[in-house]
């Protein structure tokens, strides 16, 4: 099968430039991604701080009391899944312990032996930001002290990581459409630097053969690779041209007897 230049050109561009398409939008995509869950992270640090404060206030007030209301209060921010506070046994600053309170893993076994724990998990599409942080008596000065408890947050980046992933596609039609431009205007150039000063030689030396016309020249513009193929197109005909044998036979169409093939 014959395939052009211009196929072979455009071929080869669109290799280069889908293969610039498609790794920009990927290394985008994983930036923006990291990028969500950096945020995500540094969220939800910022509200442990802060649950950590209020319930500094609650144990220093002797409000235990208040301690469901604040959690609920925590819960109720967007995209905040859950709040929970843990505690294995009762003491003197939250007597009040249910079952809803006790650890349920071995994450949460590990927070009240003194351990910060901070994943992302994914799940089912859904990924969550789950941070869990001791909970030391806020007048304690002991740097070995153990925690008296520990609290939990999980907090949802679905709604981030829809936007990113609505982002990175209209960056890549974006990207698609300039591309595309690029290719054809590339090939348009091409073509009209390339391949037409090329079909304009073949042309030439068709006539040259069929027609015995040594009068035939080429244009030469620039001094690029094609012009100076023109030009040496040019010397070969001038040189034939001057020649009187050659000029005779390009007139009779005669060919010489040594250009005749061998008789067998």
């Amino acid at each position: 099968m014959r395939i052009s230049i211009t196929g072979k050109i455009c071929f080869i561009l669109l290799i280069i430039f889908s293969s610039v398409l498609i790794s920009t939008t990927l290394y985008q995509a994983y930036r923006e991604r990291q990028l969500v869950l950096q945020i995500g992270i540094e969220h939800v640090s910022s509200l442990l701080q802060s649950y950590k404060n209020g319930l500094d206030f609650i144990a220093r007030n002797h409000h235990p009391d208040e301690l469901a209301i604040y959690q609920q209060t925590i819960q109720k921010q967007e995209n905040v899944q859950r709040a929970k506070w843990i505690q294995a046994e009762k003491n003197e600053l939250f007597t009040t312990v249910n079952a809803s309170n006790f650890p349920s893993d071995q994450l949460e076994k590990q927070a009240l032996q003194g351990q910060t724990i901070q994943q992302i998990l994914t799940k089912n599409g859904k990924t969550t930001v789950v941070a869990i942080q001791p909970y030391y008596r806020p007048d304690s000065q002991d740097i070995d002290a153990k925690p008296v408890a520990a609290i939990r947050l999980e907090y949802a980046l679905d709604k981030q990581l829809d936007l990113v992933e609505q982002h990175i596609l209209i960056s890549a039609i974006m990207l698609s459409v300039i591309f595309s431009a690029i290719l054809l205007m590339t090939l348009a150039l091409i073509r009209k630097q390339i391949v037409l000063p090329l079909q304009q030689l073949r042309q030439a030396i068709d006539d040259v053969a069929d027609f015995n016309d040594l009068s035939t020249r080429l244009p030469v513009a620039h001094n690029d690779e094609i012009d100076q193929l023109n030009d040496s197109f040019n010397q070969l005909m001038e040189r034939l041209a001057t020649n009187p044998g050659n000029h005779r036979l390009a007139e009779t169409g005669y060919s010489p007897p040594g250009n005749l093939p061998p008789s067998s």
